[in-house]
């Protein structure tokens, strides 16, 4: 109670005893003054006694709580040392900076942060803080001593607030708490032991890091690997965001490796690797792969603690074969953990449960073979590139490798992060191999100091112009722009104009249905807006094209990025392939295309070696016939029926589907090795272009080959939608396995039916009939709405799957054709607002990312799926209800949503499809162009993308095709005279 209200409490009413006199009425008031103040000193007293009772059951308690706690592996609920930090020390004066080490505490270390303690202001402020409530004074504290608390305390409290965002900036782990410990799915793992906290310039005298440029990396002579091994290090990896990384370089940024990457299982790839990046993606997590007989794709990592960009982070994993234990250690935590059920694990890249992993058969890489790569995968004879490499891009700190794992996770972490020089001083590694070597500055890669020698060290460039391995002077933040060489790419050209049609003649271009929707001052002007928009897709198959005739002339691809070549089938794809391009947009490179075919006379005798018939005849075989179709050059069909003549051989089948692999040299044929069944869309997409060089050649063997091997797919089902898969070795082919899809596998199948009854002139009515057939069972089983009502279309693998790639983009197109050259009669109404609306969703997907690219497959939440939990917050808009799938999310220039919005805009002549278009087209404007072409990129979910240096030849044939169309008025070509194949190449309609 407090000493005021106990004398508040005694004081007389106003007047009571007071006498006559007034004596009595003065001793009393002494008296009862005399007993306030014998009952403020007992209050007292008992205010001392109650908390300093209090703070050490408080104590106590919190104490006792937290133990409990960590013996369980549970967070903790509250922590003491946040009420009673401790006093921080200077650090000794005679130890050098570059190897101080902190106190434990979870700050960033004092290298890295500099001295911030040692001053008597500093050290007063970290003493313990009283329990008592802040600006409450005990009896006898002065105004100014209460202030002076107050202020202590709210130093203590923003120390404790930087120390926070220096330990996040230092470890770089989001979803850290107030405690240091890493909160959200690792809360319940077994918390280290106090480590010393080390910045990666402590970690060498010498003050030097690695700079790996990501194309070249550090080899050493000697292998490393054990069975019990333990790997650490520090790395910096920068986000690239302002140039171009090498090709070598692209996703996946390998830390250290003592093997080669890829799936293929056996001992010849024995070894682990240990990378920063999903193949394929950016998504920053760090990984460990490793080998056994059965494959090389193990792969353990954490999901969602991941390593941050442009920070200094220690990375690390242990084997242990007889604890059957492989552990990834990220910052001061460990992030995955066999052992614990920790993490996520994938064999062949799929999800495996994490508890079926066994590391007591991991195939350990020789000495005389397994060398370690820091900074590399094993380089690979097939990969001259070494775009199989995925070289580091970024910085790394001194290196330790110990051929012993540890039990304890405090120890394993000892290893990773102590300075090299402490590391013989642990007493846990007294009988260890242990190796460790850092970077001194100015001076010879191979004269790295090595702190256990048992390595011979050499610096190995992959790129003659590109950067070496050195070592630079530690930085806390590196500088990127400097260190790194940039690229430039290419800015975009000027528009090369293009014909323009008089008023008069454009006027008679617009069908009476679009006048009648709109007028024709309206076509006008959306005519004369996209002439700029058509000027701008012929500059960019220019810069295409140049890019080719520079870096990769005669070759089959490009590389758009670093000018690299590469050869498949040897047929000069690219250049077949853009051959009805250049011709449509009236390009005179075509001619020296025409020219240099004609000069080489493919195919060349020999082996080309086994490559996809799908392919080449979508491709090769078809850009010839579209090209002579179009222009009439002789050389063109001359070239494509020596072609076909080695195709041809592929039907050689009981069942006469054709094999799924053909050698355009030989004509010798194979079988795909992946898989045991032969693909609907790869049987039945040949049969428009064979069909038409009988038509011209007047040789019936292509047509008759390719009709037979059409009718098995038909026949091996009485339903319209069947399995993507197929029987091949029966005489009579059945569909095999449930899955089901418009998009990959399946989609040419389905268009070949209606567009070759547009090819043969509309007479072959049991084409048009199984395709309508198809429609129907597609909108009854297929067709689907989220709950915001985007209209998208399912796969079926077993039960519906709610994801739609961007390949089944073309139903659209296809739908919009099959309802305008169907008889009217026969037109289910539904099919044209299906058109509309899938064109709509493929639309979305490219506009609701940030970087205004679609990715390879979506996800999609079905409005009849079951209802979410109650209570699950379900967030409304086309966000929620289409997102993109993570394990797809690149993007590879695809065609098919640009190809119906054609389609819509060529029927419907509404502008707002040329609109859509245009966004597409300025998207891949500002992220895929490159010095040498176009780039897909990683991941389409960043504003700042990331190209991949790939560029097929389907982005000159159909992607810039469709868009020069769209933009540019339909006489361009007649619809009615001319027929796409599923690349985008017209082929002639004959009566």
């Amino acid at each position: 109670m407090d000493a005021r209200r106990t004398r508040k409490a005694r004081r007389p009413k106003r007047g009571w005893g007071r006498t006559a006199s007034g004596d009595r009425g003065q001793q009393q008031q002494q008296q009862d003054d005399e007993e306030a103040e014998d009952t403020r000193s007992s209050s007292s007293r008992c205010s001392f006694v109650y908390i300093a009772g209090f703070s050490m059951l408080l104590m106590i308690g919190l104490t006792l709580w937290n133990l409990i706690f960590v013996q369980h592996g549970l967070p903790m609920p509250l922590s003491y040392e946040a009420h009673f930090p401790k006093a921080k020390l200077s650090p000794p004066e005679d130890l050098p900076e570059d190897q101080q080490l902190d106190d434990g505490d979870g700050e960033a270390p004092r290298s890295l942060i500099g001295k911030k303690e040692g001053s008597e202001s500093t050290q007063a402020s970290n003493r313990p803080m009283s329990l008592r409530k802040p600006g409450k004074p005990s009896s006898g504290t002065g105004t100014a001593q209460m202030r002076m608390k107050q202020k202590t305390q709210q130093q203590q409290q923003q120390q404790q607030q930087q120390q926070q965002q220096q330990e996040q900036q230092h470890d770089g782990i989001e979803g850290r708490d107030r405690r240091g410990q890493l909160s959200g799915p690792i809360a319940g793992a077994p918390l280290a032991k106090k480590t010393a906290r080390v910045s990666p310039r402590s970690t060498s005298s010498a003050g030097g890091i690695l700079l790996v440029p990501g194309t070249a990396w550090l080899e050493f002579d000697t292998g490393v690997d054990a069975p019990e091994i333990t790997f650490g290090t520090w790395i910096f990896l920068p986000p690239m965001m302002d140039g171009i990384p090498p090709a070598s370089s692209q996703s996946m940024k390998t830390i250290a490796s003592t093997k080669i990457s890829g799936c293929k299982g056996g001992k010849e790839v024995a070894g682990w690797s240990f990378f920063v990046h999903e193949w394929g993606t950016t998504n920053q997590q760090l990984r460990l792969s490793w080998t056994d007989d059965e494959s090389s794709c193990h792969e353990l990592y954490s999901e969602t603690i991941k390593v941050p960009w442009s920070a200094w982070v220690s990375v690390g994993f242990s084997f242990s074969a007889t604890q059957n234990r492989a552990t990834i250690f990220l910052g001061n935590q460990a992030v995955a953990d066999t052992a614990q059920r920790l993490g996520s694990y994938t064999k062949n890249s799929q999800p495996v449960p994490i508890d079926t992993v066994s590391i007591i058969n991991r195939n350990i890489a020789p000495e005389d073979k397994g060398r370690l790569y820091i900074g590399a995968h094993a380089p690979q004879k097939a990969d001259p590139g070494y775009h199989m490499s995925h070289v580091f891009y970024g910085f790394i700190g001194d290196v330790r490798v110990v051929k012993e794992a540890f039990v304890d996770i405090a120890d394993s972490l000892e290893v990773i992060r102590r300075p090299t020089p402490e590391l013989s001083k642990a007493h846990f590694l007294k009988n260890a191999k242990v190796m460790g070597f850092s970077w001194p500055v100015d001076a010879p890669l191979d004269s790295a100091i090595f702190r256990f020698p048992l390595l011979s060290l050499q610096a190995k460039s992959i790129e003659p112009r590109g950067q070496q391995v050195s070592v630079v002077s530690y930085q806390a933040t590196p500088d990127i722009s400097s260190a790194f060489t940039q690229r430039d790419v290419e800015p975009t050209g000027t528009p090369i104009p293009g014909p323009r049609l008089s008023s008069s003649e454009l006027q008679a271009t617009f069908p009476e249905e679009w006048l009648q929707k709109f007028s024709a001052d309206e076509l006008e002007l959306s005519q004369i807006e996209a002439y700029a928009w058509a000027d701008e897709v012929r500059e960019a198959m220019q810069h295409s094209w140049k890019g080719y005739k520079k870096k990769g002339w005669g070759r089959d691809e490009i590389k758009p990025v670093t000018g690299g070549a590469k050869d498949w089938c040897r047929m000069a794809i690219l250049m077949l392939d853009s051959l009805s391009t250049l011709w449509l947009m009236g390009l005179k490179e075509f001619h020296e295309a025409v020219e240099w075919i004609d000069k080489e006379q493919m195919p060349t005798n020999g082996k080309h070696g086994m490559h996809s018939f799908f392919e080449i005849t979508i491709r090769g075989l078809a850009g010839l016939l579209s090209g002579y179709a179009l222009s009439g050059e002789k050389p063109l069909l001359d070239t494509a029926t020596r072609l076909a003549n080695n195709l041809l051989k592929a039907f050689s089948t009981r069942s006469g589907i054709p094999k799924s692999l053909v050698d355009v040299g030989t004509g010798d044929t194979d079988w795909h090795k992946w898989s045991s069944q032969a693909i609907i869309s790869e049987v039945a997409t040949n049969q428009m272009e064979l069909r038409y060089l009988s038509h011209v050649t007047g040789d019936d063997r292509y047509k008759l080959a390719t009709d037979k091997a059409f009718n098995a797919v038909i026949a091996s089902s009485n339903k319209g939608l069947i399995p993507v898969f197929l029987t091949r070795d029966s005489a009579i082919p059945k569909t095999a396995g449930n899955r089901i899809s418009m998009g990959a596998m399946g989609d040419s199948y389905y268009e070949y039916l209606l567009k070759q009854w547009i090819q043969s002139g509309r007479k072959e009515d049991h084409l048009k009939k199984k395709w309508k057939q198809v429609m129907e069972e597609m909108q009854d089983q297929l067709v689907r709405k989220t709950f915001g009502g985007i209209t998208y279309i399912a796969d079926i693998e077993g039960g519906r799957r709610n994801r739609m790639d961007h390949l089944s983009c073309f139903v659209g197109g296809m739908a919009i054709l099959g309802a305008r050259t169907l008889p009217r009669r026969e037109v289910d109404p539904r099919w044209e607002p299906l058109a509309g609306s899938i064109t709509e969703t493929c639309h979305k997907m490219y506009n609701l990312t940030p970087s205004g690219l679609s990715s390879e497959d979506y996800v999609f939440q079905d409005a009849q799926a079951p209802p979410p939990r109650k209570g699950k917050h379900i967030p409304k808009g086309p966000v929620a209800d289409m997102s993109v799938f993570s394990g797809a999310p690149s993007n590879k220039l695809r065609p098919e949503a640009i190809e119906s919005m054609y389609y819509m805009w060529y029927f419907t002549g509404d502008h707002k499809y040329r609109k859509m278009a245009y966004e597409v087209f300025t998207a891949f404007q500002r992220h895929s162009r490159a010095p040498f072409g176009y780039s897909g990129v990683a991941d389409v979910r960043q504003a700042q993308t990331r190209q991949t240096d790939s560029q097929e030849s389907f982005w000159l044939a159909e992607t810039l095709k469709y868009l020069y169309l769209i933009f540019s008025p339909r006489s361009t070509l007649d619809l009615d005279k001319w027929v796409f194949n599923t690349e985008a190449h017209p082929l002639p309609v004959w009566s």
